[in-house]
């Protein structure tokens, strides 16, 4: 198998499994937001799943989707080993959740190379257990030198 398949099945592998089983049930209870921006070469998009099985399963899925839109290799340098965050505003603009919190990350420079038309995903998930409302999710690539943001706003029934 090439490499560069390699990389993209790892990581829709690695979403499929932490995802679990998916029934035609989940289907109907799931509901998807999405925003697209394109800021230099990189175009990224935000997926926000808002994910309501049961009661004792609430959570939200966000997928960063980073990709490269030209035919050259573009590299992203990162400060230390956070490559990228997501955080939750409430509709008063109040935090909720940030990712990283709580986290430790490598002191080290990090780089990564996106070959021509390749994209990357950043995934994390939230447990949301017994909050409602309207909240917005704030997604950043950490780049040094290819810095996006985006945001996509989302209910909790």
């Amino acid at each position: 198998m090439p490499n560069r398949l390699i990389l993209p099945l790892l990581v829709a592998a690695s979403v499929a499994f932490a995802r679990g089983s998916f029934t035609r049930d989940d289907a109907v209870k799931t509901t998807k937001h999405r925003t697209t921006k394109t800021v230099d070469a990189l175009g990224t998009t935000l997926d926000v799943n808002v994910n309501a099985r049961d009661v004792n399963e609430e959570s939200v899925n966000f997928a960063l989707h980073v990709g490269n839109n030209t035919k050259k290799m573009i590299e992203l340098r990162f400060a230390n080993g956070q490559t990228h965050e997501f955080v939750v505003l409430d509709d008063s603009g109040k935090e909720v959740w940030r990712w990283s919190s709580g986290r430790m990350f490598t002191q080290a420079i990090r780089n990564k190379l996106l070959k021509g038309r390749e994209e990357t995903v950043f995934a994390e998930r939230w447990n949301t257990k017994g909050l409602r409302g309207t909240y917005t999710a704030i997604a950043t690539l950490r780049s040094q030198n290819h810095p996006v943001e985006t945001s996509v706003e989302f209910v909790l029934p």
